[in-house]
């Protein structure tokens, strides 16, 4: 199985290294978050007939990790495929007290765009990492994360603030 990995807005690669170069390498992804042209990252597998080279944003795999944010404070969403066969966008957490909405802020795209979750849904650069180098190896999270179902379905205001 192949890897790709993209940074917002436009820098796609792919991971050909060994466990332990890409393991140091993807640790190295998660703290460039926050740099120039760095704002969120997504990772997905890629199967080993695809070619690469042909891997655009209108084409990418339906299932996914994804970090917006900074190397101090992201958020991490996986989008996975679910046993009653639809593909969902959940928020990672530690688990925790939730109550109320979701009221902290992450900002990416230079501050133009920003979403709100709990205080438990923020990771920094070194968890991230973890979690971005556990799903290379398995395309899965650890299952000691709790999972949010983020709702696809409501306005894009309502989940990601005000995108103008």
């Amino acid at each position: 199985m192949q890897f790709g990995y993209h940074f917002t807005p436009g820098i796609y690669s792919d991971l050909p290294g060994t466990a332990k170069e890409n393991q140091a390498f993807i640790h190295r992804l998660t703290s460039l978050l926050g740099t120039e042209h760095r704002s969120a990252l997504s990772m997905w597998a890629i199967p080993d007939s695809a070619d690469f080279s042909r891997v655009r944003t209108p084409n990418l795999p339906g299932t996914f990790l994804q970090a917006a944010g900074t190397a101090e404070a992201m958020t991490i969403e996986w989008r996975r495929l679910d046993d009653d066969g639809e593909e969902r966008l959940y928020s990672l957490g530690h688990g925790g007290p939730r109550n109320g909405e979701p009221a902290v802020r992450i900002e990416f795209n230079g501050g133009q765009n920003h979403t709100l979750v709990y205080p438990d849904e923020v990771f920094d650069a070194t968890e991230a990492g973890d979690i971005f180098f556990a799903y290379f190896q398995t395309e899965r999270v650890p299952d000691k994360y709790v999972l949010r179902l983020f709702d696809l379905d409501a306005p894009f205001e309502d989940q990601r603030g005000s995108a103008s």
